[in-house]
């Protein structure tokens, strides 16, 4: 009987994994790993175990890993190899993994590099969002830990990368890109097993329009972000507009100033897009949010894409690839509800064509 050991640390990779698990063959299974990437991710370890969908859910800790060995020092890289096998058993405690015929993993982080060093099986790269077609995360040059004989086993055992795109992929790294099949909500039994999961309560009120925000400023990144919530606010109307925080921002600046109530929504973007059949008008300057639900889902939702506005110095301005994917994004899903204006004043009339007349 063939079975897979799968590794999670978001809610996107999350319901990825779910939906692999429900689709696959009689006689396949596997055991997922949920580590604490993610802050609360562990939290739905008991409803996952619930579910029956896998043999094991095991709990994994990953975050320490990354924050003591960081992987372009080439001292720390050495010392945690060295230390592999001690640190596998930390890392997962009494749930110690058993013997797989291939793995699924969607991070190049230190769990994962440290089971290519255990299993011998094939290893399979689960989409993480847009990075996973513009990032060869197992090229040399990259870091420290690629140059690491024991570094270079994960990219050396990566099969292939399952995206829900492939014909998106930009990489450069002579990887297949595989098909993941979309999330649909025609689906009734993944719908179920989604709500289920994530305990899925529909949002008190959603506004006509949505500004996902990005985590520019818990990295620090200076840039005229609030200054473009605030123009699609005066284009819009506060009574039509509210900004969904990202999780690292917790200073929620926008309601401090006055740009948005909160917004009642704890649950994956992805999933609330799955279950409500009306749906905000997305604005962002270019939140992986917005990208994925076209990515996994397959919808045409109104989306707003704000990054040729923006000022401050982030990856798309630096990374000729990068903004040949956003460009490739653009092409493919432009014309089909995805605008990316160019000008306040296109902002202006794309707001006001998708209902947003408010005046300036």
């Amino acid at each position: 009987m063939a079975k897979s050991l799968v590794l999670v640390n978001s809610v996107y990779h999350l319901m990825t994994a779910v939906q692999l698990g429900h689709l696959a063959p009689p006689g396949e299974t596997a055991d997922l790993v949920v580590t604490d990437a993610t802050p609360g991710l562990q939290d739905l370890v008991p409803r996952l175990r619930e579910t029956g969908l896998f043999t094991r859910v095991i709990p994994a800790q990953a975050a320490e890993l990354s924050a003591r060995y960081p992987m372009n020092n080439p001292e720390a890289v050495a010392q945690c190899f060295s230390q592999g096998a001690a640190l596998l058993r930390w890392a997962f405690g009494e749930g110690d993994p058993g013997e797989y015929a291939q793995v699924l993993f969607p991070n190049f982080d230190w769990l994962v590099r440290l089971l290519a060093c255990r299993y011998s099986c094939p290893f399979y790269w689960m989409e993480d969002g847009f990075s996973s077609y513009v990032i060869d995360f197992a090229r040399p040059d990259r870091a420290a830990v690629n140059r690491h004989p024991l570094g270079a086993l994960l990219g050396e055992k990566t099969a292939a990368a399952l995206l829900y795109e492939p014909s998106l992929a930009m990489r450069g790294d002579g990887l297949v890109n595989l098909p993941l099949p979309k999330l649909s909500r025609q689906d009734g039994e993944l719908l179920r097993l989604l709500n289920f999961i994530f305990d899925y309560h529909p949002p008190r009120e959603m506004p006509p329009f949505l500004f996902l925000e990005q985590s520019f400023r818990a990295e620090k990144i200076q840039g005229n972000d609030l200054e473009l919530m605030r123009a699609c606010q005066r284009m819009v109307g506060p009574e039509n507009f509210r900004v969904k925080p990202h999780p690292r921002n917790v200073d929620h600046l926008p309601q401090a100033l006055g740009l948005s109530r909160k917004v009642d929504l704890a649950v994956p973007w992805e999933l609330f897009l799955l279950n409500e059949q009306h749906r905000p008008r997305v604005v962002t300057v270019c939140s992986n949010g917005a990208l994925t639900g076209r990515l996994c889902l397959g919808q045409p939702d109104d989306t707003v894409m704000l990054y040729k506005l923006y000022t401050g110095k982030v990856l798309w301005k630096e990374d000729k690839r990068l903004s040949r994917y956003l460009e490739a994004f653009r092409r493919r899903f432009g014309g089909k509800n995805y605008y990316v204006p160019e000008t306040v004043y296109q902002l202006q009339a794309i707001l006001k064509y998708l209902g947003g007349n408010h005046g300036s």
